[in-house]
């Protein structure tokens, strides 16, 4: 169903910049040292076998197992490398191009030996495009006349780079660390210029940094276009500050191949990875001009970010902004341009939409209207399909059709169209994204909150910890529920009869002045029996409600509501449950298991509760017995009779009470035990926020050294930590509960925000005990401290139960709404308070342009997710774009995948972007795409110097205005 997606996706693709795997250094069989390597099969590598058509055939075939790009440069020779490359020609994913290693005699000054230069024309170029190089070499034969052994002479390595460069191709300084290697000139060179002075000590004989600076300055004199290194940890020696113009500059360094026979091919520790959009000569010059990155080694080679998100295409109609879009996107940075209006922030807020962030965008405040408003306006009669790779490989369609009174809607499908269960893309954290509309990274610098969510994503310890405390606090709602359950069976168990149990106190009182000693002992049998009695019909009860439990009729059945689903299903759908899916499940038989067995469990219940009933019946006949005994007696005696009947009655009043006294009772023992499993929990996330400031203190310093590396050095960025500092629900619920009534009450409000969190608070109201705060000085200059007068205040306002003295029971103050208020306090989420502060001062106060280049690099940095930012120049001056976002971008786009939409060409080039996008608007009311690319085709390029340098004659303008401005740095 969405393969034509995929392959539409991949065609526009193809444009872009990836990397390719490259040797700019082999030896063909004309070659003069051909198969002599060390371990070469002289059989593999005869001449016979590679020379005519099919045998550079065979030869070309044998490099494409291993390589996309390569240039066969012979000792002074190219015949063979000239031919095979026309034989290869132009190809998509390999390519030869010929080229020649010359022995190069350079300077006097530079001694008597010769270096190696690699000459590499583009592809298809002849022996006779190379013969112009030697235009004055009289010693230097035709091609297939040359031994290897002729040398160029008698001209400048600057005036041979430039001849080359004249000439359509590059030249780069060959194994340039070995004997015969430019650095090695260097070195002897200085040597013999020490000796010249006597007092020269032998340590002065050998000065690397002298060497260093002397080669660094002829290298970029000479204009090489590269260098050729043997190992890849000697890169970093020709990183460099380059005199001229005071910017950070590298000679791009290339590892040397110097393959000699077939074997050594598939040396896959010498292959140089070059980002390249199109195999060439031309490629290969794009790549040399951005080594920082475009040049990789084997063991630098960045994995694709992963997960990514493939393409998207947006399906609207007449009314809606785009009617038929497909855009595809690199893994790495792409860059989104276009006039004004051309529907860059539309797509930006179609990937929103189908990601389902409508949901928080309440969050952003003033920027949720304005959001909602282009949405309906622009994607109204939308259907829009995202492919997304997962960070497992799949590749799947999120699929959403734009309802402006839905927030989330989105679907998600395999390529082949099958549906996937999936409730929510973003819970299921299997398609992570985070997305930054227009002004949205500016607003995050006014937030506290949002500054440490961001700041904790770049600690990757904190995650199971953080997971940990939130696993913690939905336990806590969910012992909310059962506290507020308890609660109310509490209030109700204590007013039930019209609040009877109340009358407890005056009952016993009654009872026990006519329970004399004397009645005591009058009435002791009877008393006993009638105990035995109360325990059997206690068991009674309990084995009757068993009963009645075991065979509710209430009770959820397998099979329940069954029926009324397939009542309006399609007769597909009955078929398949009723002849295949309940057949194998073996429903049917399992439930009549299950009843069977909880109808056999009931009887034996039913059977245990008429056997205690018959003992209770024994009993109550002894009992029947006993008062007849006594009526007897007081037959004789009517004071007695009084008294036993006044007994009697006094004694059933109070058995009643204390049956509801008892009733009563247990549910606030069973509220005590919800209580005391919640101070377990409050107790465990306590314990976790402390582990948490602790893991944020010790990755402090660690964090702002990373940010910093992005800022110029103008802009220091610290970290502001204060454990436990962000209480603002605490102070919210503290003024709600003690409002501002008076100056004490502000005190304490103040005193209990700065010295305790919500849980502690929690704890102290609830065992009343607040000796702990009394003595501590207020952090407020002038607060004074804590006295005992302030807990006398706490005490009155937060006293959660009470003694009822009629009932003789412990009762809930105001009806439990205490309580419950204590209860909102424990959910009170607090945390550490973190800010962003650049150079020494929040960035909440900063401008809005301050505030967004001190929260690039942390918004950047925070995750290996997809990144979606929308105009990420706005707010910031051009010097921040050029020396803070870009960089940050051109870093962080091998970690994961960026998607910006931009205004600003400095985005583009510093990012060294790999897939550019061009939007056209057609209209004020509709948009298409006009182009996809690389910044390395042409056609890309004109379209960023129209749109984005004002066109050719403006940034020819600027280039001529500027150029002696630059001479001077």
């Amino acid at each position: 169903m969405y393969i034509q997606l995929v392959n539409d996706l991949h065609d526009l693709r193809k444009r872009t910049a990836r990397f390719w795997r490259v040797a700019l250094h082999l030896h063909s069989i004309d070659s003069h040292d051909w198969g002599n390597a060390k371990g070469a099969n002289k059989e593999l590598n005869s001449r016979d076998k590679f020379t005519g058509a099919q045998g550079e055939k065979t030869f070309s075939n044998k490099l494409k197992e291993q390589l996309n790009l390569c240039a066969i440069t012979d000792h002074m020779k190219c015949g063979y490398a000239a031919s095979v490359s026309q034989q290869v020609g132009l190809n998509d994913e390999f390519m030869i191009l010929p080229g020649m290693e010359v022995n190069f005699r350079p300077e006097a000054a530079l001694g008597s030996l010769r270096i190696h230069l690699l000459v590499i024309l583009r592809e298809g170029s002849t022996k006779e495009d190379f013969a112009k190089l030697f235009e004055g070499q009289t010693s230097i034969p035709s091609d297939g006349k040359r031994t290897g052994n002729e040398e160029v002479s008698d001209i400048t390595l600057r005036d041979w780079v430039d001849r080359v460069h004249k000439n359509n191709g590059i030249c780069i300084a060959a194994h340039v660390e070995s004997d015969t290697g430019v650095r090695c000139r260097f070195r002897q060179t200085a040597r013999e210029t020490l000796k010249l002075f006597s007092d020269a000590t032998p340590e002065q004989q050998e000065r690397e940094n002298d060497v260093g600076d002397q080669l660094k300055e002829y290298l970029f004199n000479s204009e090489l276009d590269g260098i050729e290194i043997h190992k890849s940890s000697h890169a970093p020696h020709y990183n460099w500050i380059s005199n001229r113009d005071g910017e950070h500059k590298w000679i791009p360094t290339v590892l040397t191949f110097d393959a000699h026979c077939v074997e050594q091919f598939e040396r896959k520790e010498r292959i140089t990875y070059l980002k390249m959009t199109t195999l060439g000569l031309k490629g290969l010059k794009d790549a040399l001009k951005f080594p920082d990155t475009r040049i990789r080694f084997p063991e630098s080679l960045p994995a694709l970010p992963s997960p990514s998100l493939r393409g998207i295409r947006i399906n609207g109609d007449s009314n809606s902004f785009f009617e038929d879009l497909t855009v595809a996107f690199a893994e790495n940075l792409n860059c989104i341009i276009g006039v004004r209006g051309s529907g860059k922030s539309t797509l930006v807020e179609a990937l929103r939409y189908v990601f389902g962030y409508n949901r928080s965008l309440d969050d952003l405040g003033p920027l949720a209207k304005p959001i909602r408003d282009l949405q309906r306006a622009n994607l109204a009669g939308c259907l829009i399909e995202l492919v997304y790779r997962t960070s497992g490989g799949e590749e799947r369609v999120l699929r959403a059709t734009f309802d402006e009174k839905s927030d989330y809607v989105t679907k998600v499908y395999t390529l082949d169209g099958d549906y996937c269960e999936v409730a929510d893309v973003e819970a299921s954290q299997e398609y992570p994204l985070r997305l930054f509309g227009w002004s949205e990274i500016e607003s995050l610098g006014r937030s506290h909150r949002r500054q440490r969510e961001l700041l904790d994503r770049l600690i990757p310890e904190l995650n199971p910890v953080l997971d940990k405390r939130r696993d913690m606090r939905s336990n806590l709602a969910i012992n909310r529920k059962i506290v507020e359950k308890a609660i109310s069976e509490a209030q109700a168990a204590f007013e039930v009869s019209d609040n009877e149990i109340r009358r407890y106190t005056e009952f016993k009182k009654d009872f026990d002045k006519l329970n004399t000693e004397d009645v005591k002992v009058l009435f002791a049998a009877l008393d006993f029996e009638k105990a035995k009695r109360n325990l059997l019909v206690k068991v009674y009860e309990n084995s009757t409600n068993l009963y009645k439990d075991l065979f509710t009729s209430d009770r959820t059945w397998l099979l329940n509501e069954i029926d009324d689903v397939l009542e309006n299903a399609s007769s597909t759908l009955r078929d398949w449950w009723v002849t295949d899916e309940s057949q194998k499940l073996g429903i049917v038989d399992l439930e009549s298991q299950i009843k069977q067995q909880l109808q056999g469990a009931a009887e034996k219940a039913r059977e245990f509760a008429e056997l205690v009933k018959a003992h209770g019946q024994e009993l109550k006949t002894k009992i029947d017995e006993i008062n007849t005994s006594l009526q007897k007696q007081f037959e004789e005696n009517t004071s007695l009779q009084k008294v036993a009947d006044l007994r009697a009655n006094a004694e059933s009043r109070l058995k009643r009470v204390e049956k509801l006294r008892r009733e009563y009772q247990d549910k606030w023992d069973k509220l005590n035990v919800a209580l005391n499993d919640r101070a377990k929990l409050t107790h465990q996330i306590v314990t976790t926020q402390n582990e948490i400031s602790g893991i944020r203190a010790r990755y402090n310093d660690r964090l702002e050294a990373t940010l910093n590396r992005f800022l110029p050095d103008r802009m220091k960025v610290t970290i502001s930590l204060n454990p436990s500092g962000d209480a603002a629900n605490f102070e919210a619920w503290l003024q709600l509960t003690f409002g501002a009534r008076s100056h004490q009450v502000k005190h304490i409000r103040k005193f209990l925000e700065d010295n305790v969190s919500p849980v502690e608070f929690s704890e102290m109201i609830l065992a009343q005990n607040f000796d702990r705060l009394v003595g501590i000085s207020e952090t407020t200059e002038g607060s004074g401290e804590f006295s005992s007068d302030d807990v006398d205040v706490l005490k009155n306002n937060t006293r959660t139960s009470e003694q009822d003295q009629a009932a003789d029971v412990l009762i809930l103050a105001e009806g439990g709404k205490r309580l419950l208020n204590v209860l909102d306090l424990q959910e009170t989420e607090w945390d550490d308070e973190e800010a962003i502060l650049l150079n020494g001062i929040p960035v909440n106060e900063k401008s809005p342009g301050q505030r967004s280049s001190a929260m690039l690099p942390l918004i950047a940095l925070a995750e290996t997710t997809p990144l979606i930012i929308d105009q990420p120049e706005d707010n910031l001056d051009k010097r921040l774009i050029g020396t803070v976002l870009a960089g940050v971008l051109a870093e962080l786009k091998e970690k994961r995948q960026i998607i910006v939409c931009t205004h600003d060409p400095n985005i583009l080039v510093g990012g060294d972007a790999e897939q550019i996008v061009v939007l056209d608007a057609q209209s004020d009311k509709k948009g298409r795409v006009d182009q996809h690319g690389s910044i390395d085709n042409d056609d890309i390029i004109q379209t960023v110097v129209d749109l984005l340098e004002g066109g050719d004659e403006a940034f020819e303008r600027r280039e001529q205005r500027y150029k002696g401005r630059a001479s001077k740095y």
